[in-house]
C-alpha cells in the first residue's frame, strides 16, 4: 500500500521527462528528481522488492512532539541539510524503512525470532538518521540470551551471518517503525521542512577557527 496516497513516486518515464522540443524539463517532485539523477547518462533505476509485509500507520501518533519523543529522533543530521536535499533524501528513506521492515518480518518464526542479517540491515538504516528508539530495540535483540551465539555463525561477508537467528520484540519493533515512518511522512508532507518541535532537539555546535583563541 502507498502510505502517501500515490504522491512522490518516481513514475515518469524517459519520454515524459522531455519537453515538447525534446529538451529536458524542470523536475519539481523530489522522487522524480532522484529518478533523473539515478538514470542520468544511461543509468538504471533500481527495482524495489515487493513488500510481503506492510507497515500500518493506524494508531501511530499524529502530532510531532509525541512522534519525536517516541522515536527518539535526533534531528541534528537532518537540520544540516537544505530543505530540498532533505526532502529528496527522505523520499528514498521513506521507502527504505518500509522495505527493510518487510524484510525483517518475512523471516519471523513462531518463537518470535528473525534472521540476524535482516535486523542488522534495519538497525544500520535506523541509526544512520538518528532514530534511536527502534535501533535500541534491534540492539536489545542482539543482546538477548535467546539470540544465537556469534561464534557458531561466522561472518562470511560484512554483516552477513547465514543462518543466524536473533530474538526481536516484534510488537515494539512494529510500533516504533510505524512511528518512525509516520514522522518521515510528516516531514515529507511539509515539503522537507522540519516541524517546529524539532528545533529544541537539534544539537548546535559553535563553529570556530582554531586561531580564535590565540
Amino acid at each position: 500500500a502507498d502510505l502517501r496516497g500515490g504522491h512522490g513516486q518516481a513514475a515518469k518515464n524517459s519520454e515524459a521527462d522531455k519537453g515538447t522540443d525534446g529538451g529536458e524539463v524542470e523536475v519539481d517532485e523530489p522522487a522524480d528528481l532522484a529518478h533523473e539523477i539515478g538514470t542520468y547518462m544511461g543509468g538504471e533505476w533500481p527495482t524495489r522488492p515487493v513488500r510481503k509485509v506492510q507497515i500500518s500507520l493506524e494508531g501511530a501518533p499524529a502530532d510531532a512532539e509525541t512522534l519525536l519523543d517516541l522515536t527518539g529522533l535526533n534531528p541534528t543530521l537532518l537540520s544540516e541539510m537544505s530543505v530540498q536535499t532533505r526532502e529528496l533524501f527522505l523520499e528514498v528513506y521513506f521507502d527504505d524503512m518500509q522495505d527493510l521492515y518487510s524484510a525483517v518480518m518475512e523471516t519471523l518464526q513462531p518463537d518470535g525470532r528473525v534472521t540476524w542479517d535482516s535486523v542488522r540491515k534495519y538497525k544500520h538504516l535506523s541509526i544512520s538518521l538518528g532514530f534511536k528508539a527502534v535501533s535500541d530495540v534491534c540492539q536489545a535483540g542482539f543482546d538477548d540470551a535467546r539470540t544465537d551465539d556469534f561464534d557458531e555463525f561466522p561472518e562470511v561477508a560484512p554483516d552477513h551471518r547465514p543462518g543466524m537467528i536473533t530474538y526481536l520484540d516484534v510488537a515494539k519493533f512494529t510500533e516504533l517503525t510505524a512511528a518512525s515512518v509516520a514522522l518521515v511522512k510528516m516531514i515529507l508532507d511539509l515539503k522537507g521542512e522540519l516541524p517546529p518541535e524539532a528545533e529544541p532537539r537539534i544539537i548546535r555546535v559553535e563553529k570556530k577557527f582554531y586561531y580564535d583563541d590565540i
